[in-house]
């Protein structure tokens, strides 16, 4: 990722900005076998912190080292125990065969897609959702390489079994299976 990226979200953190646990993880996480989990673009890791207090063993990683120190705290103050990563994607190796479920909320590396298929277990669980195109009706400075064509998800993920799938206006989301 290019450093101006990495200094906008260091920025944003560093000015109180924090992530949430999302909706959609809240309805399908239990379709995931509880084992090892995976959150990419984790921020300040609420959702990693949600799947630890459910007995996942949970890797989170981040580009922003400010978001993951607060992930830390966190997590701390929760009192469960999670493996934070200061990391850039772009050059981070997922490891294969490793994950039960893995969750990317609003981050999108079209060139992830295959090695996130690659790091779920057999039966693992992916939940990712992010913007798709629409989403320059709202916000038309995003950057438009960030956001999804319509049925992309579909086609990034194709051999995984869709479990759920829906383009909601602006945001795409697909759950699927690993067989």
């Amino acid at each position: 990722m290019a450093m101006a990226d990495k200094e906008r979200w260091e920025q944003r953190y560093m000015s109180g900005w924090r992530s949430q646990t999302h909706k959609t993880l809240l309805d399908f996480y239990n379709l995931a076998p509880v084992g090892k989990a995976l959150e990419l673009a984790c921020g300040t890791g609420e959702n990693a912190i949600f799947l630890a207090k459910k007995g996942f063993d949970v890797d989170a990683i981040d580009i922003s080292c400010t978001a993951i120190s607060i992930a830390e705290d966190n997590a701390k103050r929760e009192g469960v125990n999670v493996n934070f990563l200061c990391a850039d994607l772009d050059e981070y190796t997922l490891p294969e065969n490793t994950y039960d479920l893995i969750i990317n909320f609003y981050y999108l590396s079209r060139r992830l897609s295959n090695p996130i298929v690659k790091a779920l277990k057999k039966g693992g669980l992916l939940i990712f959702e992010t913007y798709n195109q629409k989403h320059m009706i709202i916000r038309e400075d995003f950057n438009p390489d960030f956001l999804l064509k319509d049925g992309e998800l579909l086609e990034l993920f194709r051999g995984l079994e869709v479990l759920y799938y829906r383009e909601e206006f602006n945001v795409s989301t697909l759950v699927g299976k690993k067989v």
